[in-house]
């Protein structure tokens, strides 16, 4: 105690200001912006391995996605097995993202502020 008395009287600490449980509650839902980078990750993983035997995924959406890779890759044994377990993971990923994005609308939706323009 007495070395934190000392720091304090010596201007070697300066207060922090703790944020309010809801408002950390919002920031850690904001942590869907990492399962969107790692699921934009998976992707572009995916898009590279593929072109790197010639084949290119072009232009799709969230939904064809997987529909486009898996014609892709049709006949190509080792190229299955490896799309088949990234598509796995992204699916995954793509669920839980979608969980969150429900979550953070539905708070949005009861927020005053976030109905402000």
């Amino acid at each position: 105690m007495r070395g934190y008395a000392q720091l304090v009287r010596l201007g070697w600490f300066r207060a922090v200001r703790c944020k309010s449980l809801p408002a950390q509650e919002v920031r850690a839902l904001l942590a869907c912006k990492l399962i969107q980078g790692k699921l934009h990750d998976i992707e572009m993983s995916i898009r590279g391995i593929l072109r790197g035997f010639g084949l290119r995924v072009g232009p799709t959406t969230r939904r064809t996605y997987a529909a486009r890779i898996r014609d892709l890759i049709e006949g190509h044994p080792t190229l299955e097995a490896i799309a088949a377990s990234l598509l796995k993971v992204r699916d995954a990923l793509a669920d839980e993202f979608a969980g969150f994005e429900r979550k953070l609308r539905a708070m949005a939706r009861q927020d005053d502020h976030a109905w402000r323009r």
